[in-house]
C-alpha cells in the first residue's frame, strides 16, 4: 500500500493558519498515514510498537498514582459557583 498511496502532507488548510478543525488529519493525510512507508520492516515495528507499550504503561501508572487532578477538579467546580469571589 505505501507503494501506491502518498504519506505526504497535503496542506490543504493552509488558508487557515491559526484555526483548528476537527478533520485536520483527513485534510493534511487524507490516505490515513504520514510519512514513507517503504522504509519500514518488521524490525523497526517491533522497536517502535516495544517503545509504544513501555511508554502507554509508564503513563498507566502514573494516572494511577496521580492525586492532583481531582484537587483541581474539586476546586475548579467548587470556584466555578461564585467566581467573582475566587482571589
Amino acid at each position: 500500500m505505501a507503494d501506491r498511496q502518498s504519506g505526504a502532507d497535503q496542506n490543504r488548510l493552509t488558508n487557515l493558519p491559526d484555526a483548528y478543525v476537527g478533520i485536520w488529519w483527513y485534510a493534511k493525510f487524507p490516505n490515513h498515514y504520514a510519512g514513507d512507508g517503504r522504509a519500514g520492516n518488521k524490525e523497526l515495528g517491533k522497536l517502535l510498537f516495544d517503545h509504544d507499550v513501555e511508554q502507554f504503561t509508564a503513563m498507566i501508572k502514573a494516572v494511577k498514582q496521580d492525586t492532583m487532578v481531582l484537587k483541581l477538579q474539586e476546586q475548579f467546580f467548587r470556584e466555578s459557583e461564585n467566581p467573582l469571589q475566587v482571589k
